[in-house]
């Protein structure tokens, strides 16, 4: 049962987090994804999808921190920048009464990217959030109580360990594109799908790039002949 102390908590916590997050926005403290930083991920794919795709929207990031902040880090991995994978228990977790009166610490435990641009400082991508902040404007919204930080060599590591579930190679899984883009496009107009919004609409414009990269039209048609010789469509 939520007391009314744990409640108290979350409301205050959601109303300074909007104050802050807007502020950051108006300031230059808190972005969005660039179109440089969206280019680098098309070329990254997982399950048979750019991560361009699977990053700009909210409902294939969020919930999923570890393998989304890994899959985020990977375009990052071939530069000079130093890049960490931080692990921590954070606010949005730690006072969300959903998971406040767990008993177990890992409920609240999240992963986020901490990555030093070309003048030395430090940045945080949230891809749960999907938005980029200046470290202390991370630590000033959700306190972070760090438990673990890969390096970038450990990064690596753990990449090239899971090349076979993740390839490079966009041939073997992208049939399960007329699976799934269908679900994301239906997601356009939900409030928070942010990539999704008339003016930005990065998510829509991916989505056409990569129906156009691996021919999606015939790939449906494909699939759609196959079914019927089955006799699982008429």
């Amino acid at each position: 049962m939520i007391t009314s102390i744990q409640k108290n908590k979350w409301d205050s916590y959601v109303a300074r987090s909007k104050k802050l997050l807007l502020w950051g926005l108006q300031h230059g403290y808190i972005s969005i994804y660039s179109n440089e930083l969206i280019n680098k991920l098309r070329t990254i794919y997982d399950g048979g999808l750019p991560a361009s795709i699977l990053l700009l929207s909210k409902g294939m990031s969020s919930g999923h921190c570890y393998d989304r902040a890994r899959l985020m880090a990977r375009a990052f991995l071939n530069e000079d920048n130093d890049i960490k994978l931080i692990y921590a228990s954070i606010d949005n977790l730690r006072l969300n009464p959903d998971y406040s009166s767990s008993t177990n610490p890992m409920e609240t435990d999240h992963c986020f990217i901490e990555i030093t641009s070309k003048e030395n400082e430090p940045y945080i991508i949230d891809t749960s959030t999907g938005f980029i902040y200046h470290k202390k404007m991370y630590w000033l919204m959700e306190h972070p109580i760090v438990r673990r930080i890969d390096n970038k060599e450990e990064i690596i590591k753990s990449v090239e360990l899971d090349k076979d579930y993740n390839p490079e190679n966009i041939e073997r899984d992208k049939y399960a594109a007329p699976l799934i883009l269908p679900m994301i496009e239906m997601s356009y107009e939900r409030p928070y799908e942010m990539y999704s919004w008339t003016g930005i609409e990065l998510l829509q414009r991916e989505i056409e790039h990569f129906k156009k990269v691996i021919n999606y039209e015939d790939i449906c048609k494909e699939i759609d002949r196959d079914m019927k010789k089955l006799g699982l469509k008429k």
